[in-house]
């Protein structure tokens, strides 16, 4: 994970985690892996591993390396980076579009049109009563959270689709007898919690987006500021000290939240390409001890 990654996590949700749920203690982790594996390929892990041992000739003859798609493995390693580089493109276009449409003089008419940024005989102040504001919030940020949300489902359908011919091609492969299919269906078993991990992740954008819009356009409790001009009042509605950098507060916003989908998307994808990468080395015969039970005494 990269500093930038990391500094955008920081900014979006206030903690430097993604908040996926780790913990340091290897037995209780072990435990939760256990419990999130398909229940359907856990019972044919158990199966194989059955089959394996109670045939200890399969388990001596062959090749050295067990489960080694070397086909499956070639595609990975061409066909992920190449992925992992256009999605990346297209991000940094998503970017280019989202800070043209928050320039400052299309948020500057956005404002003034809904009646944001109002006049009195001291000059221009911004005004956004609460209700007011998540209205201000749908019709900018969700826009864009949206926008990004159909962006990552893409990528995700790329590599999930990615994922799949993988597996049929290291399945008719390498997947030979009971030891060889221990590695696919422990895989398989573990499928779908990587799905479920990759949705909730995505589905907690809009979440992490609104709350952090709501912190930081929220009108100050004390006397509202007036400006001289309505475009100077538009350039500071959610001005803070660590957005001052940028020409109004929306285009701030907007780059952290390109930086945290951007990031999300590529830790994402590079997961899977190191995942499979590991996956279709196989194993050699000398750790066929990793899936036997020893007992000590």
């Amino acid at each position: 994970m990269d500093e930038k990654f990391r500094r955008a996590i920081r900014r979006m949700t206030g903690t430097s985690l993604l908040g996926l749920g780790f913990r340091l203690d290897r037995i209780s982790e072990l435990a939760s892996l256990s419990q999130s594996m398909d229940i359907r390929w856990s019972i044919a892990l158990y199966e194989h591993l059955d089959a394996a041992e109670s045939k200890p000739e399969e388990m001596m003859s062959g090749s050295e390396m067990i489960s080694y798609g070397n086909a499956a493995w070639k595609l990975a390693s061409e066909d992920f980076p190449a992925i992992l580089e256009e999605y990346r493109q297209k991000f940094e276009e998503f970017r280019a579009k989202w800070m043209q449409r928050f320039a400052t003089d299309e948020i500057s008419r956005l404002l003034s049109q809904n009646q944001y940024v109002l006049k009195d005989d001291t000059g221009w102040f911004y005004s956004a009563p609460a209700e007011k504001l998540k209205t201000l919030y749908y019709s900018t940020i969700h826009l864009m959270e949206g926008d990004a949300e159909k962006l990552l489902v893409n990528f995700s359908g790329r590599i999930e689709h990615m994922q799949d011919i993988l597996s049929r091609m290291w399945y008719r492969e390498s997947a030979v007898d009971a030891v060889s299919k221990i590695l696919p269906s422990l895989e398989a078993a573990l499928r779908s919690s990587e799905y479920e991990l990759v949705a909730r992740l995505r589905a907690s954008l809009t979440e992490i987006s609104r709350k952090r819009f709501l912190a930081e356009f929220k009108p100050a409790r004390e006397k509202a500021r007036h400006f001289q001009t309505m475009r100077a009042c538009a350039k500071n509605v959610g001005a803070n000290a660590s957005n001052i950098a940028y020409e109004n507060a929306f285009l701030a916003f907007t780059d952290d939240f390109c930086d945290y989908v951007q990031g999300i998307a590529l830790f994402i994808g590079k997961w899977y390409r190191d995942k499979w990468l590991l996956y279709l080395r196989g194993f050699s015969r000398g750790q066929l001890d990793l899936f036997t039970h020893k007992t000590v005494g």
